[in-house]
This record gives structure tokens, C-alpha cells and sequence, in this order.
């Protein structure tokens, strides 16, 4: 059964007349007479009751009319409501971000303006780990996700940088090297660490210079967030290598890192926007790509120093 053979049924059931029906449908009439023949057959029954002079409804045309429009009137429906999703108006989306996003990415200012411009769309949010939140875009459970590059398995997954900072030390106050401007890493190897879980790609990405500048470091301390961290460092429990946009607001101070080799430039720290690659051409989530749109607007007005600071 075809939808139009359904559209021309209820108007030739409106005009009781082929001919009127037929122009109403801007069809011939031949046209019309085959496709309601068609779904005639296809019912098993006879729709009209024909005469010379007009067509009628059948007993099993009154009893189809009301169930056509139905048909109709669900179509309808069903295209407007691709329509709104297409618009962005109705829909889900579902964000993955990292603990600490905050001196990156103001993420819940971003998705206040976005509920306030698309009220209709359903916005749900999970905070986790890098692999977890990478498996949930793989299944088709997150649209996007704001993690650190570093560390991330790109398997089936495509990612569009956002920021960028370099790392630099972080120093208890009272440090006897807190009023130097720079260190390298290898002049510090002798102190105490406080670093995060080696679940989190910003350890991922300290580990990796440590080991470009061939340095062995005593990992005091493992923390799960920048908080946490920063009191551990404030306290002078140990040094902590982050990124330097994380240290906006803290007295604390920091040490630019010198590579050993002066050719040598290190790794940054990088945020990126994952999410699952497109399968053929299917269009992404378009909730999820009015989102996009709407963070690459917000980190274009951001001053071009700011977001590689």
C-alpha cells in the first residue's frame, strides 16, 4: 500500500466523483482509476460503487475512510516531527565531558544558550573516563565529547580541536625556586609529584614528556581532580606538571618547562570534540550539529591567545 494511493482514495471519497477527484489531484483520471484499483486488489475489496454518473463508498469504503485518514493524518504527523528535528527544534542530545573542564570550556553557559534557543531538545550529560566516554560515542550513546587528546583511542571515532595549553609546574608558595621563571624537568627529577590517575589523558600526556626529556620521576601522590591536586601542591606535598589555563585564578606559582634539547618543542595539552565517525552519508544528530556549530562560534569570539594559552 502506497501513501498516495491512500491521498487519492480519500479525496475521490470527498468529490464522489473520478473526474473531480482527478483534477483536485492533479492527475488524470486514468491515473486515479489505476491507483485506487490498485489498492483495491491489494485491500482484497471494492472501494466505490460505480455508476455512470458518480462512484460512492462501498460498505468496506466507509469502513476504510476514517482508518485512510489516519493513515494520512500519522504521516503527516511523522513528517513534521522529522522536519522539527531537522531544525533542531525537538530531538536529544547527549554530551560526555571530563572532570575540570571548566578553564577550558564553560561548558554548562554553552548549553544553558543552547536550551534557551532550542527548548524542545531533551539535553542529557555523563561525566567519566576517557574510555568510557570514547565506548559510549562508539555505541551510539553520546553525540559528542569533550576530552584531552592524549590518551583517547581514535578507533571509530573523528576529533576536532578546540584549545590548546602548554604545560608548565606548578609550586608550593614557599618552593625555593618559586621566583625562577623556568626549569627543565631533568633539574627537578629529585622532588615529589602529585599527579592525576593514570585513567586521565592529562597523566597520559605528562608521562609521555617525562618521557621525551628522558626523566624518571617519584610519583607521590595520584589524584582524581584538579581541586584536589592544587591543595596537595598548595600544602607542599609536591610538584604537579598542568596545563597552564588550569592555574587562571590560583596563587600558585609556576615554572615555564625548558626542553633539555633546544630544538626539542614538547607536547601541549589539547582539548578536543570527539565524536563517532559518520557512517556513509548519513547527516549527523541535528541537535548535535547545531551544538558544534555553536561551540565553534563561542571559541571564535575567544581571543586567539587565550585559547592556546
Amino acid at each position: 500500500m502506497e501513501i498516495r494511493q491512500v491521498e487519492l482514495f480519500v479525496v475521490a471519497a470527498e468529490e464522489r466523483h473520478f473526474t473531480r477527484a482527478a483534477q483536485r489531484a492533479n492527475i488524470v483520471q486514468s491515473g486515479l482509476s489505476t491507483a485506487i484499483r490498485n489498492l483495491e486488489d491489494e485491500l482484497g475489496a471494492a472501494l466505490f460503487v460505480r455508476s455512470t454518473r458518480r462512484v460512492d463508498l462501498s460498505e468496506a469504503g466507509r469502513a476504510f475512510l476514517p482508518e485512510a485518514r489516519q493513515i494520512l493524518a500519522s504521516v503527516a504527523n511523522a513528517r513534521q516531527a522529522i522536519a522539527e528535528i531537522q531544525g533542531g527544534l525537538r530531538g536529544r542530545l547527549a554530551i560526555g565531558t571530563i572532570q575540570s573542564l571548566g578553564p577550558f570550556l564553560d561548558l554548562p553557559m554553552l548549553l544553558q544558550g543552547f536550551r534557551t534557543r532550542y527548548p524542545d531538545v531533551e539535553i542529557v550529560v555523563r561525566e567519566g573516563h576517557l574510555e568510557g566516554l570514547g565506548q559510549a560515542l562508539r555505541q551510539g550513546e553520546l553525540d559528542l565529547a569533550f576530552m584531552p587528546i592524549a590518551g583517547v583511542s581514535r578507533i571509530g571515532l573523528s576529533v576536532e580541536l578546540l584549545f590548546s595549553s602548554p604545560l608548565v609546574v606548578a609550586l608550593p608558595p614557599e618552593h625555593e625556586l618559586a621566583g625562577d621563571r623556568t626549569v627543565t624537568l631533568g633539574s627537578i627529577a629529585h622532588e615529589a609529584f602529585v599527579d592525576f590517575s593514570p585513567r586521565w589523558g592529562t597523566r597520559v600526556l605528562v608521562d609521555q614528556v617525562f618521557a621525551i626529556e628522558g626523566v624518571l620521576r617519584s610519583t607521590a601522590f595520584e589524584l582524581e581532580n584538579f581541586e584536589l591536586l592544587f591543595q596537595f601542591v598548595a600544602r607542599g606535598f609536591g610538584l604537579a606538571v598542568v596545563p597552564a589555563a588550569t592555574l587562571a585564578g590560583r596563587h600558585l606559582p609556576h615554572l615555564q618547562i625548558t626542553p633539555s634539547r633546544t630544538a626539542h618543542r614538547l607536547p601541549e595539552w589539547e582539548l578536543g570534540m570527539f565524536e563517532a565517525k559518520a557512517v556513509g552519508d548519513l547527516p549527523s544528530n541535528p541537535p548535535a550539529a547545531l551544538f558544534k556549530a555553536m561551540i565553534r562560534d563561542e571559541l571564535g569570539r575567544l581571543d586567539p591567545a587565550r585559547r592556546a594559552s
